[in-house]
C-alpha cells in the first residue's frame, strides 16, 4: 500500500468536504490512490452528456435504468458535485485502516476501459501537514462514520473537524484538557518522591498488573537481578523489573551489564528519585529506564492517583 506524505503546506484550506465511496466494497480504493485518480461509476452515462453538464438527459436515463426514482435524483446531484468540484474543495475516503484526501484538478471526466474518473490535483494522501498517519482509530467519530455511508458521495458536514485534523490542530476543550493532564502529572511526579521505598515497590507492581502482565514472583522474594518477574499474557513473554527509591548511574549499568536475559526479553529500571547524571541516560534495546515522569504518566495513565493520594496523606 503507497505511503503518501502532505502535499500543500500549512495551514490546508478546506471550503467544501466530499466522502466518496471508490467502487463497490471499495473496489477501486487501491487502483485510484496508486494512480492519483479518483474513479466513479455511471457506467450507463455517456462522457459527452456528463462533461456538457446535460443533467436532465442523465436523470431521464437513471430513471429508466433505477427502481426508485429518489436513488436516480440522489445518483444525479452526486454526479453534479464530482463534476463542479474545483481544487478548493476536499475529497476524503477510507482504505487500509486511514483516511485518505486530496483535491480534484481542474479538467473534465474522462474514461478508461475500467470506469470513468477524474484526475487528482497531485496524488492522494494519508497523512496532516506534520506528516502524521491518519489512522482511522485515531480520528473524530463523526468521520470514521462516514464509512457506513450507503451511497457513492455526500457532504462532509463535520467539515471543520476535517480541516483541524488535516492541520493537526486541537480543539480549545482537547488543550484545556492537555494542560490538566499535564499538571496532574507533574503533581504526581513530586507525589511518588515522597513515597516509602516499600509503597513504591507496590506501585510499580500495581502499575505493571494493571496493563495485563501477570507476576511470576512473589513481590519483595529475594532475586539476583530483579523485584519482579512478570509475564506478558498474549506473547507469553517474560520481562524482569528492577525497583530502585534512589538510583545513579553506576547502579543502572551495573544491572545493565548484569542482565543477559536468561530467558527474559527485557529488564526494567524504574526509579524514582534518579541523579541527574542518571536522569540524562537513554534506555537500550535489553534494559529499558522508567524515570519518574514517564512513571507519572503512567500513574495518570492507570487511574492509581487515588491509590497514592492515600499513601501520602
Amino acid at each position: 500500500m503507497p505511503h503518501l506524505g502532505p502535499r500543500e503546506e500549512s495551514p490546508i484550506p478546506l471550503h467544501r468536504a466530499f466522502y466518496i465511496k471508490l467502487g463497490k466494497g471499495g473496489a477501486w480504493e487501491l487502483d485510484s490512490i496508486a494512480s492519483h485518480i479518483m474513479r466513479i461509476g455511471w457506467p450507463g452515462s455517456p462522457l459527452a452528456d456528463i462533461n456538457s453538464h446535460n443533467w436532465d438527459a442523465i436523470e431521464h436515463k437513471l430513471r429508466g435504468e433505477l427502481s426508485h426514482q429518489g436513488t436516480a435524483t440522489r445518483d444525479v446531484n452526486a454526479l453534479r458535485e464530482i463534476v463542479h468540484s474545483t481544487e478548493s474543495d476536499v475529497w476524503i475516503t477510507f482504505h487500509g485502516s486511514r483516511l485518505w484526501w486530496c483535491r480534484l484538478a481542474p479538467g473534465p471526466v474522462e474514461e478508461d476501459k475500467v470506469s470513468k474518473f477524474r484526475r487528482v490535483h497531485g496524488q492522494w494522501s494519508d497523512r496532516d501537514v506534520q506528516g502524521r498517519v491518519l489512522l482511522i482509530a485515531d480520528i473524530p467519530g463523526l468521520l470514521s462514520q462516514l464509512q457506513g455511508f450507503r451511497g457513492t458521495v455526500c457532504v462532509v458536514r463535520a467539515a471543520e473537524r476535517l480541516r483541524r485534523l488535516l492541520n493537526a490542530e486541537s480543539s480549545a476543550p482537547f488543550q484545556a484538557v492537555t494542560r490538566a493532564r499535564e499538571t496532574l502529572v507533574g503533581a504526581v511526579q513530586s507525589a511518588i518522591g515522597e513515597l516509602h521505598w516499600k509503597d513504591f515497590e507496590t506501585l510499580v507492581d500495581l502499575l505493571f498488573r494493571q496493563a495485563g502482565w501477570r507476576r511470576l514472583s512473589v513481590l519483595g522474594e529475594t532475586m539476583k537481578y530483579a523485584d519482579l518477574e512478570l509475564e506478558e499474557p498474549i506473547t507469553a513473554e517474560r520481562y524482569q523489573v528492577q525497583i530502585k527509591s534512589a538510583a545513579d548511574i553506576s547502579d543502572f549499568v551495573r544491572y545493565r551489564d548484569q542482565f543477559e536475559g536468561r530467558g527474559f526479553r527485557k529488564l526494567f529500571f524504574v526509579v524514582h528519585s534518579p541523579t541527574p547524571k542518571l536522569a540524562q541516560e537513554q534506555s537500550g534495546s535489553s534494559v529499558e529506564l522508567v524515570l519518574p515522569a514517564r512513571l507519572a504518566a503512567m500513574v495518570v495513565d492507570a487511574g492509581l492517583v487515588s491509590w497514592i493520594l492515600a499513601k501520602i496523606r
